[in-house]
């Protein structure tokens, strides 16, 4: 049993790494940030990101080249040109994961909510964007070694990818919409006769203003989506041969590179450029500095995990005696179910507060069911719709056929 599940230690840590990211991150964030209108301190808190993945993926895969643990891969032109731009996109999907947290505060203290307010719907909706775009993306982008551009719809998927989608589609309706119900019942007590009108007009012109954090999500579900079928991809033209760990290393340090690069050298710059709401905190906050860096070991974890379970489990296939896709082809559907669940859980029941008082737990409110059932629905969504897509790839390889991307990196 040991021998064959080895790689579900690996899915779960992997999910509990980016399960914990978005509320980590929210709170270091939260803690360097000092004054209102100023980008300073989310700054500060993706350049503390940016260092972690760069220890984690940049680092240690050297260390492992340099001491020989793994051989060099061939260094193809698109391998690495494809690992950097997955590298791009997952630093802009934890930017935007960064940059909606601090919306959702804004918009929370806006209508005059708890700054926690909104926190708890983020994560759920990226985790049920991203493996839709991730599957849309997988059945149309074919690509093949050395020449990335085929496109087409090569195999009309089945019925779980539709049914995931329409999970997927719901649970984040349900999830918004419960968003909205615990909102009517502040916002009635607030009212007043003399007030309702220009109470109501106030709504309505930050109405923009309010859904911005919205736009950060989506964007960071379409980079993560986009995100592992590039790894992929890149990976795969890394690797001299079929299991070898060198190419996925070295797809790992093109990503950790690129992370460098968005998530330390341009915050760096941006605020070393002298515009005031752009500056460095005026104070750094030891609390906010570490939580911000465990976000982005957290993350590089995650991304790192997804690479043993999946050699692992192709390992624990083959010695049953079985298709090397057989267990694999679970590794990403319950990752994305795991992590939304997590998220919530995390987010219920840790409550820190600011200037390093971090150990705050219990669960000060309970969600409405609608709430659960749209995490539920997009947990179950996500999983589907992944777990169709591994599937129809594995039936592919079976044949003889060219599979697109994997989602196990």
């Amino acid at each position: 049993m040991q021998k064959n599940f080895g790689w579900l230690f690996y899915v779960i840590l992997a999910g509990l790494a980016w399960g914990t990211y978005v509320p980590i991150v929210f709170y270091g964030g939260r803690e360097l940030t000092t004054e209102r209108g100023t980008m300073g301190g989310r700054l500060t808190s993706i350049l503390c990101v940016g260092m972690a993945y760069f220890v984690l993926a940049v680092l240690i895969p050297l260390v492992l080249f340099i001491t020989k643990q793994h051989a060099w891969p061939v260094m193809k032109k698109t391998g690495l040109i494809f690992s950097g731009l997955a590298g791009v996109m997952g630093a802009l999907g934890a930017i935007s994961v960064i940059f909606a947290s601090k919306a959702a505060v804004d918009a929370a203290n806006a209508l005059g909510q708890p700054e926690n307010t909104y926190r708890i719907y983020i994560a759920p909706l990226i985790f049920g964007l991203a493996p839709v775009i991730n599957t849309l993306v997988s059945l149309f982008w074919h690509p093949k070694p050395d020449h990335p551009w085929h496109f087409g719809l090569e195999k009309v998927p089945g019925y779980k990818l539709f049914l995931g989608i329409i999970l997927v589609g719901l649970g984040a309706f349900l999830v918004l919409y419960s968003k909205e119900v615990s909102e009517i019942k502040p916002v009635a007590q607030k009212a007043t006769p003399e007030v309702v009108a220009p109470e109501a007009e106030k709504v309505v012109e930050k109405a923009e203003f309010v859904s911005e954090w919205i736009f950060f999500v989506v964007l960071a579900g379409i980079a993560w989506g986009t995100y592992v079928p590039i790894i992929f991809y890149g990976g795969l033209e890394l690797t001299g041969k079929p299991g070898e760990l060198g190419g996925r290393l070295m797809s790992i340090l093109c990503v950790g590179l690129a992370y460098f690069l968005m998530a330390v050298l341009v915050p760096a710059g941006v605020m070393g450029s002298g515009i005031p709401t752009l500056a460095w905190p005026s104070k750094l906050s030891t609390s906010g500095l570490i939580f911000s860096s465990l976000a982005g070991v957290a993350g590089a974890v995650g991304a790192i995990c997804v690479i043993f379970a999946s050699k692992a489990a192709v390992d624990a296939a083959k010695k049953s005696g079985l298709a090397p896709a057989s267990f694999r082809v679970y590794i990403a559907p319950l990752i994305f179910g795991l992590a939304p669940v997590i998220n919530t859980l995390v987010s219920l029941f840790w409550h820190p507060a600011k200037n390093g008082d971090f150990l705050h737990f219990g669960l000060e409110h309970s969600p409405g069911f609608l709430l659960w059932i749209g995490i539920i629905a997009v947990a179950s969504g996500a999983f589907l719709v992944l777990l169709s897509k591994e599937q129809s790839e594995a039936q592919a390889a079976s044949t003889g056929l060219k599979p697109n991307t994997n989602p196990a990196r």
